[in-house]
């Protein structure tokens, strides 16, 4: 049997989805920063496992964005079509990004990839990743507006 109150399990869910949220920033700037960590073998390549890494993080503090305003807001309360929206603006935010960030990799970017070459991050991959990140904002704003 559960014997937490539902005030305290909403208080722990919001505490994680604080942490996921911090993770999730330190695991970006490592992807977009390796030199912080000591991690770059090649300070002029943009590499694959960058690109993952941070596409990982700006999933997690996503994620944790998500859990943080459904649990201190939209906890048993009823929904509306602008939080749906909201959502599903997060979801498309996110795919846009990741699809932009990894568009050479999945052979429909501007630059041809061949199996020795590295893959390449450049200004076109960047921006898409930026509007992706902006329609995410949108889509978390949409979500955290309170039902009146």
């Amino acid at each position: 049997m559960n014997d937490i109150p539902p005030q305290q399990e909403a208080s722990r869910l919001a505490r994680v989805s604080i942490s996921f949220i911090v993770i999730g920033f330190f695991i970006f700037l490592i992807g977009v920063y390796p030199d912080l960590v000591r991690l770059n073998a090649n300070p002029q390549v943009f590499g694959i496992l960058q690109i993952l890494t941070f596409l990982f993080g700006i999933g997690l503090v996503t994620l944790g964005s998500y859990l943080f305003l459904y649990t201190t807001i939209h906890h048993a309360r009823e929904h509306r079509l602008r939080h749906d929206v909201g959502l599903r603006l997060v979801g498309t935010g996110y795919v846009f990004c990741a699809a932009s960030a990894l568009a050479d990799i999945l052979g429909f970017g501007s630059h041809n990839i061949t199996s020795s070459e590295t893959p390449y991050l450049g200004l076109v991959q960047v921006t898409g990743v930026l509007i992706g990140v902006t329609i995410i904002l949108v889509g978390l704003f949409l979500y955290s507006m309170k039902v009146e």
